[in-house]
């Protein structure tokens, strides 16, 4: 039996314990390809109670190494069984939290890319304890899609700061794609940010912005260059 196939048999069986030894065992070289196993060929293809037992485990066995198994939940995510209430998903925020509190906002920034929807994002937060705004909107920032463009303009509404909005704005501008600048554009016009340093093309009616506020396919078709239907 090879280290794949014994891992797998460690999971199914929910044998931690033997996890651990086996991986306890190995040499710096299988190590390194047991990362990669573990990650692409196990982790990705468990459903979302397995999920995060798996994850909690590897991570009770080496933070370091196994941290940034949280990307391989994006099958989850796209298939729309991605739990966050899940217990083991709160025992891993127990475990980062007392030894490694900065590993949350990772967590959050390298799932943050993948995520399909704002249940799934406010579902992140929420078991990562990411209560600050402004944490929330650095994580946010990291991904450039029409979702998290809509999650920003609501933080934004609840910050209701125009030195944060504006700080906000001049970091999507930076992107200099079209969404970025009519995200940008949106946000401007919505905020009253009259001191931006651009040029912005896209027209917004008042019906649109109206709309935009409680509509996120509405949202989307805006920054997206379209005109959403009346």
């Amino acid at each position: 039996m090879n280290n794949k196939d014994k891992i797998v048999s460690f999971v199914e069986s929910r044998n931690w314990e033997g996890m651990r030894k086996m991986l306890n065992g190995l040499s710096n070289a299988e190590f390194r390809k047991m990362e990669q196993v573990a990650r692409c060929e196990v982790l990705a293809k468990l459903d979302n109670a397995l999920f995060w037992e798996m994850l909690l485990h590897l991570i009770y066995f080496k933070r370091q190494a196994f941290l940034s198994g949280v990307v391989a939940a994006e099958h989850l995510a796209k298939d729309g069984t991605l739990d966050f209430s899940d217990k083991n998903a709160n025992n891993i925020y127990e475990y980062l939290r007392e030894t490694n509190p900065e590993s949350l906002v990772k967590v959050c920034n390298m799932m943050i890319p993948f995520l399909m929807s704002e249940e799934q994002i406010d579902g992140m937060f929420e078991a990562m304890h990411i209560e600050n705004n402004v944490t929330r909107l650095a994580v946010l920032l990291k991904t450039d899609s029409p979702l998290t463009y809509y999650i920003i303009f609501k933080v934004l509404k609840i910050i209701e700061d125009k030195v944060i909005q504006r700080k906000c704005c001049m970091a999507i501008l930076k992107r200099q794609n079209d969404m970025a600048y009519n995200m940008v554009s949106f946000l401007k016009v919505y905020y009253g940010l009259d001191d931006l340093p651009a040029r912005f093309s896209l027209k917004i009616e008042p019906y649109e912005i109206s709309r935009a506020e409680k509509n996120f396919d509405v949202f989307k078709k805006i920054i997206e260059g379209k005109k959403p239907m009346i």
